[in-house]
């Protein structure tokens, strides 16, 4: 079953299609790091019933691939890793095999858009929720089997179903690298010139995460103190285009620093990196990442069906058991160790404010890392 080695590197798998990335330059002066394993394209891994998506009229949605067909489930995922782990408990309760299509939410939901007319996915799963409310009309209200058995707190949209319950705004810190008195503790603190070019971002318009991070700092600290500081971080960041590239280069010392999720980089620590993660003080969000099932995608049956198994009890152990996810179910454990919410610097933004602001900040994003 594909997997991650021990500092968490993804091996791939058959059924699993990495999208290329869009040709979007750094900043000046800044480096893009491709994602591990990837040359001009990121790696793809192809497997049975999977055609390969090439071309301008594949990368626009205009050719139907193979995969699509013989009752078998397409998803789009930001955490193919998740998925893929999932994918056997799903063909023994429904008999159909899951084909992953991996990028990023940002790709993925635009990929979403371009297809409207003509759907290859049935769901997308574990992506940004701000990016499916942003786009609702591409996605089709479903309320799950167990809809019952979701934490009430997690039900925050109309639009996507909670997947996971994830902390994607805290800091990795490679413990080698930073002594224990120059550890950021705050965000704040990120934008000191002295980690110039040594701070991991995934990039506010390839990563779900990365744009939560970048809200997380606008919310915290209002629109204009909080663009001006992020404007200081920027100078510093190294953008990798990828999320799971930011843990991956802290742990293994490429940046001293990275804006992760804590399930990522918990999943360094476990394998021995010398990795610390850090809530910074001015807040965090603590919530759940989406999924949903796309409008009129070729499988309909099959997209709900593979919905509600990730509801399900056994879907949410297995996620919490391989990737220290938190569960959206009360009567799942949490990971061991996790820290208790009442012991985080949780600082929610609401729903509202993400909605109303959030493609303003994406652009203003771009105009900031294009000029």
């Amino acid at each position: 079953m594909p997997d991650r080695d021990a500092e968490g590197r993804y091996l791939g798998g058959r059924n699993t299609i990495e999208l290329p990335i869009a040709g979007q330059g750094a900043p000046p002066g800044q480096r893009t790091r491709r994602p591990y394993g990837a040359t001009k394209e990121r790696q793809m891994t192809i497997g049975r019933r999977t055609a390969l998506l090439m071309g301008a009229g594949a990368a626009l949605g205009l050719a139907r691939p193979a995969f699509a067909q013989g009752g078998n489930v397409v998803a789009y995922t930001a955490f193919s890793d998740s998925v893929t782990a999932l994918a056997p408990g799903f063909k023994a309760r429904s008999g159909a095999d899951i084909q992953v299509v991996a990028a990023g939410s940002g790709e993925l939901v635009r990929r979403v858009v371009a297809e409207r007319a003509r759907p290859l996915a049935d769901a997308i799963v574990s992506v940004g929720g701000e990016s499916i409310d942003a786009n609702p009309g591409v996605f089709a209200r479903y309320t799950p089997r167990e809809d019952a058995a979701i934490l009430p707190a997690l039900k925050v949209s109309p639009n996507y179903i909670p997947f996971s319950v994830t902390l994607p705004t805290v800091v990795a810190v490679n413990t080698r690298l930073v002594p224990e008195a120059e550890i950021p503790m705050t965000w704040a603190a990120l934008a000191d010139p002295k980690w110039k070019g040594k701070i991991a971002f995934a990039g506010a318009d390839r990563s779900g995460s990365a744009l939560q991070q970048l809200m997380q700092i606008l919310y915290n600290f209002g629109e204009e103190e909080g663009w001006r500081l992020f404007e200081r971080m920027l100078e510093n960041f190294v953008i990798t285009g990828s999320s799971g590239a930011v843990p991956r280069g802290v742990a293994q010392g490429e940046y001293a620093i990275g804006l992760t999720l804590e399930d990522f980089a918990q999943r360094f620590i476990q394998g021995g990196a010398p990795v610390r993660i850090v809530y910074p003080r001015e807040g965090i969000t603590m919530a759940a990442d989406a999924m949903a099932l796309v409008a009129g995608g070729p499988n309909p049956d099959g997209g709900r069906a593979l919905l509600d198994y990730i509801v399900s009890a056994e879907a949410q152990k297995l996620i919490v058991e391989r990737f220290n996810r938190r569960p959206i179910r009360n009567d799942v454990a949490p990971p061991a160790g996790a820290v208790a919410p009442a012991d985080l610097p949780i600082k929610n933004i609401p729903v509202e404010w993400s909605n109303a602001n959030q493609r303003n900040i994406l652009n203003r994003y771009l105009r900031l890392v294009r000029r």
